[in-house]
């Protein structure tokens, strides 16, 4: 029965986070002439801090207000809402397929005081908004001012064309402006909009605006807002539509090669690292630990010099402290890593940039659908060690990761209410999570811990373990937890030049990441990286007759994680302009919630590397 409701919750999960694209042409992005083709408002927000988004209505402009029109609300999906959108729909821009129209007034209104001193803070700012036709983004800025130094062309993404002129209307006549203001660099506001729509048959391909007619912003002000509509034909088809905001100039850069080279090449280093360990090193201690009674006795007076991972054998395989949260964090980064290896396929084959929400809703549902491989390991891990109160580890499992980004959820989400943000989830939202959790993750991860547990009692250790544990000699400083954690650069050079891509796609405006083939090869880099480094250290540390290797092995590689989370804040103050409270809380708690993540992976593929070493070479020796 727990199988059968997990089910039917997951296909109840697949319904609701889909991405359901903000209605256009009845959902088939197909259109009559003379159709309504609607223009969606989303947010607004300051350039230099990407997330600190709120809704288009705060701009307080007389387009959305009126007793005589109605503003639909767009539908979003879980993954939609997560990004932060807020769609509204502009009934006051009436726009018909294929049918050009000329200067056309949108609205009039007269700013006063506030609203004046409201709308000339945000142009200074920087303000930007971001509009949708047919589920195609459109950027533009508020206004413009003294300083302004952006680069609007590249920003808005205006479509060039040497072959085609695009009529603009001029800004016209120098407004009046009050006596005591005149002389003054006054922030100035776009009035007029002029869509350019490019169709294919039925479909619309590419949309464009371009905003002008700055008018100076001041109590008193009369603003005349309106708009021009022009469409042209073009012979670019319907699947490629997405590819103009794609910038293979900087994702597909020499720079981006020379990653997976030199990830490639640390890999092939680390390999061969590895293979003469297990080709050379092993084989003589093979040989030696494996030599026949009689060879023992002819060098019986050497046996008491011997020493090296083989004296261990009886302590080995004794469960490691702290085995219920050592289960926990394993099993979690197992679970995870399913569930990024699942995402990046489906990336890969489905190009997630080409729709809103799509990378956040399917992590959902991947991470949801993989609960039970979480579950398996989980249970086998804590057996196999003897571990006791398996229930309890269970439900502390469950809700580890939940728990994590519940916290984090909160921090973050209680900031954005108080800044009022699109970044806000809304209380649908947060219950439709809760459900899907208790109907689908509950059910799933118990059992997955059955099976697992079930897994465990079918297979034993290699070797016996004793019941008085062997003492441990004195190490060096080199072997000391602390020092483990050095071992985490070498992964971490293997990732640190694909972060610079990732983290620019995050954190700026007008970059889709896309290339996940490179984020793919770059991973399974990574994680033969790895197992590499987490074999090496734990064979060091046998080889020091310390058998407490599961822990080692662990740490080792999880600290990965701690360069990158140092990298991001490097990366905060050397390549961004961020500024503010929002913006600093939502990058840092972003940035530490996915270090965790990858330390959660890069800790528990070491622990699988170092566990499969660990039982190849104690199944080839004779124990005692």
């Amino acid at each position: 029965m727990a199988q059968v409701s997990a089910l039917r919750a997951a296909v109840a999960l697949l319904v609701a986070t889909s991405p359901c694209s903000v209605r256009a042409g009845k959902d088939t992005h197909t259109y009559k002439p003379l159709e309504d083709v609607v223009v969606w408002t989303d947010k607004v927000g300051p350039y230099n801090n990407p997330q600190e988004t709120y809704e288009y209505s705060i701009l307080g402009l007389c387009e959305l207000e009126g007793e005589d029109i109605s503003v639909e609300h767009g539908e979003l999906s879980i993954g939609e809402t997560l990004e932060g959108h807020a769609f509204h729909s502009s009934p006051r821009l009436d726009i018909h397929f294929g049918q050009n129209k000329g200067h056309t007034e949108l609205c009039s209104m007269v700013l006063t005081e506030e609203k004046a001193k409201d709308l000339a803070g945000m142009i200074n700012d920087n303000y930007w908004y971001q509009l949708y036709i047919d589920d195609l983004p459109i950027w533009a800025f508020v206004g413009e001012h003294s300083k302004f130094a952006l680069d609007v062309s590249r920003f808005s993404m205006m479509y060039r064309d040497n072959n085609r002129s695009l009529q603009l209307p001029s800004s016209g006549a120098a407004p009046p402006v009050p006596k005591h203001l005149k002389g003054k660099p006054l922030p100035r506001i776009y009035t007029h909009r002029h869509f350019t729509l490019f169709y294919n048959q039925d479909q619309i391909i590419e949309v464009d605006m371009e905003p002008s007619s700055p008018w100076p912003i001041y109590g008193g002000a009369p603003l005349n807002l309106s708009y021009t509509v022009q469409w042209f034909p073009t012979g670019n088809e319907f699947k490629d539509r997405t590819n103009r905001y794609l910038d293979p100039k900087f994702f597909e850069h020499k720079v981006h090669w020379f990653s997976i080279v030199n990830s490639f090449m640390l890999c092939l280093f680390l390999c061969a690292v590895v293979a003469i360990i297990l080709m050379k090193t092993l084989k003589r201690d093979f040989t030696r630990y494996s030599a026949s009674e009689a060879e023992e006795l002819e060098n019986l007076d050497g046996i008491g010099d011997e020493s090296g991972w083989k004296q261990v054998n009886g302590d080995v395989f004794r469960k490691p402290d702290h085995l219920a949260i050592f289960t926990v964090v394993y099993a979690s980064g197992c679970h995870l890593a399913c569930t990024v290896f699942i995402v990046l396929i489906f990336a890969i084959c489905n190009s997630y940039y080409a729709s809103r929400g799509a990378t956040a809703g399917s992590f959902v549902i991947a991470y949801l659908c993989t609960v039970i491989v979480g579950g398996y390991e989980g249970g086998r891990i804590f057996r196999m060690f003897g571990g006791q109160h398996w229930k309890r580890t269970m439900v502390y499992q469950c809700l580890f990761m939940p728990g994590l980004a519940f916290i984090s959820f909160v921090v973050i989400n209680t900031t954005a209410i108080f800044y009022r943000a699109t970044l806000t989830v809304p209380f649908k939202t947060i219950f439709i999570i809760l459900v899907l959790f208790l109907a689908v993750c509950v059910p799933l991860h118990t059992v997955g811990t059955l099976l697992g547990r079930r897994a465990a009692a079918e297979r034993s250790f290699p070797c016996r373990v004793h019941h008085l544990k062997r003492p441990i000699p004195t190490k060096h400083w080199a072997f000391t937890p602390i020092m483990t954690m050095v071992a985490g650069i070498v992964p971490f050079g293997c990732l640190f030049i694909e972060m610079y891509f990732i983290l620019s796609a995050v954190w700026s405006h007008n970059k889709i990441y896309y290339v996940y083939g490179f984020m793919f090869a770059i991973l399974v880099l990574l994680c033969l990286v790895i197992v590499c480094v987490s074999i090496t250290c734990t064979y060091i540390l046998l080889n020091a007759e310390d058998y407490r290797w599961q822990w080692q092995s662990y740490i080792s590689c999880a600290a990965t994680a701690l360069y990158v989370f140092l990298y991001t804040i490097h990366y905060f103050y050397n390549s961004t302009q961020m500024s503010g409270f929002l913006q600093t809380v939502y990058y840092f708690g972003t940035s530490l919630n996915f270090c965790i993540g990858l330390s959660l992976f890069c800790g528990s593929l070491g622990f699988i590397g170092s566990s499969k070493f660990v039982f190849l070479i104690y199944s080839n020796i004779k124990a005692e």
